[in-house]
């Protein structure tokens, strides 16, 4: 049996069959089961009406959103950090990021019209 530590998960990315857990500090694991039964297990992991600050990014990669820190398009990179001694750096498809950066900035817009 595995605890999955759902707070300090930084990344979930299927490999396969397979799918990989990578948590902030560093430390990884490998589930024999594929991602979108992690999304399902993660997404029950919160109670009814609370938000997951996870986001499936196409077919192969979940981010936990409270980490989020950079989003570079050009360098196909998207930075996780916990602000303080952490962080992973990822290489996505260009289509991906743009699309998700566009998400980020319209909900970040909208935010800040009701402040």
């Amino acid at each position: 049996m595995i605890m999955l530590f759902v707070d300090n998960i930084a990344y979930i990315m299927a490999d396969g069959n397979y799918t990989k857990i990578c948590y902030i500090g560093g430390m990884t694991t490998v589930l024999s089961f594929g991602i979108s039964k992690v999304e399902t297990l993660v997404s029950a992991s919160y109670a009814d009406g609370e938000v997951s600050p996870f986001v499936r990014l196409g077919r192969s990669v979940i981010i936990n959103q409270w980490f989020l820190y950079d989003i570079n398009v050009l360098k196909q990179h998207l930075v996780l950090s916990d602000c303080m001694k952490n962080t992973i750096t990822l290489k996505l498809p260009k289509p991906l990021l743009k699309k998700y950066k566009e998400l980020v900035s319209k909900s970040t817009i909208k935010k800040n019209e009701l402040c």
